[in-house]
């Protein structure tokens, strides 16, 4: 299990907490404080101010936590999902802005659409995601055949419920679909807070109605005791995902 590329949400909070970056609460869920915070802490070592976490950002936390700190060692709970580990590297990548380095990484598993500008994208940013780290996962043969096609990923990995990380397909007004990551949940209203592309024409974290809900689905080859609930997140006022086309 390649957890080395990943991380327990947990202990990077107490990091950043420790470090003074982080104020929120420590919850292990990877949300806008935390992403607020990583982006603090990568300013004041001089790297590039982006949200995603890898290796080098994972040392100097270490280093730096290490330096006249407690040892911040908490009991694992559930690392990262390695999908949005990688969907990290390129969150906030535009279709039109960003086309060059968007179209790189939607090649990167081997195989993609097209242009992100031309063509719907959000089935190439999620099997490119799932691709990248998860290259042995088996796919079903409609997602086999055309990985592009949002509703075939209703049939993907087993069936999760609501589940952090778990792809996510929904229908698309007008017919099609759309298919993502959940990264959260408001109860209340039944809206899914979700992470992928082709969101505003980029990659993005957005919100949208459950009533669209096709399928939840957790890939085969990544254990299902990583598994933690969704976070219950509050909606309201929140602008809706309504055609990702």
């Amino acid at each position: 299990m390649p957890q080395s590329k990943s991380y327990d949400v947990r202990w990077l909070q107490r990091c950043l907490k420790s470090l003074g970056h982080y104020q929120g609460r420590i919850d292990g869920i990877s949300g806008p404080k935390t992403s607020a915070a990583i982006v603090s802490f990568k300013r004041s070592e001089g790297l590039r101010p982006r949200a995603y976490v890898g290796p080098v950002t994972l040392s100097r936390l270490r280093l730096r936590a290490d330096q006249g700190q407690p040892r911040y060692l908490v009991k694992s709970t559930a690392p990262e999902p390695l999908w949005l580990v990688e969907i990290g590297k390129v969150m906030g990548l535009h279709e039109v802005r960003d086309n060059a380095e968007l179209r790189r990484w939607l090649a990167s598993d081997g195989s993609t659409l097209g242009d992100p500008a031309v063509y719907p994208w959000c089935g190439d940013a999620t099997i490119t995601a799932l691709e990248l780290v998860l290259p042995k996962e088996p796919l079903p043969d409609a997602t086999e055949e055309n990985p592009y096609w949002a509703r075939n990923f209703a049939h993907y990995g087993v069936d999760c419920g609501k589940v952090y990380g778990a792809v996510a397909s929904f229908s698309r007004p007008g017919g099609g679909g759309h298919v993502t990551f959940v990264v959260g949940y408001d109860p209340a209203r039944n809206r899914y807070r979700i992470r992928g592309g082709n969101q505003s024409n980029a990659v993005r974290d957005s919100w949208i109605d459950g009533s669209r809900l096709l399928a939840l689905r957790w890939p085969k080859s990544w254990p299902a005791r990583y598994q933690r609930p969704l976070p219950e997140m509050d909606a309201s006022g929140a602008i809706l995902s309504t055609n990702e086309a």
